[in-house]
């Protein structure tokens, strides 16, 4: 049973290089910045959605702490094109993991690219 108000509200992830990170996340999904924290010896960064407040993606940056493996988690995004958003990926430093194709059956465009930190991010357009 579902306590009234509770719900997922945002994924935080750890970055190694942060300004790159910010840059890929604005670049690519329009992510914009609506904090800078302090968080022991590193920082962190909340990203919202354009118009929106509340967090989207937190990215943490601690320097003296390992980074998990790629591909531990996947972050997913819907978008309006993905054809686009793959482009600016890579135009972000981001890399092409799966070219986006149509998976009919789900009525969906899909492609996954990979941050300049090597967090995989999964991009859906609905048909």
């Amino acid at each position: 049973m579902a306590l009234q108000g509770q719900r997922f509200a945002f994924t935080k992830i750890l970055v190694g290089d942060v300004e790159a990170e910010v840059g890929f996340y604005s670049a690519v999904l329009g992510l914009v910045t609506r904090h800078r924290l302090p968080a022991g010896e590193g920082e962190e960064v909340i990203l919202c959605a354009e118009g929106h407040e509340e967090p989207s993606l937190v990215l943490l940056h601690r320097p003296h702490q390992a980074r998990p493996e790629p591909g531990e988690a996947v972050l997913g995004f819907v978008v309006d094109d993905v054809e686009q958003v793959v482009r600016a990926a890579e135009g972000a430093g981001g890399v092409v993991r799966v070219a986006p194709r149509v998976v009919p059956q789900a009525g969906v465009t899909v492609a996954q690219v990979e941050d300049p930190d090597g967090h995989l991010v999964e991009l859906l357009q609905r048909q």
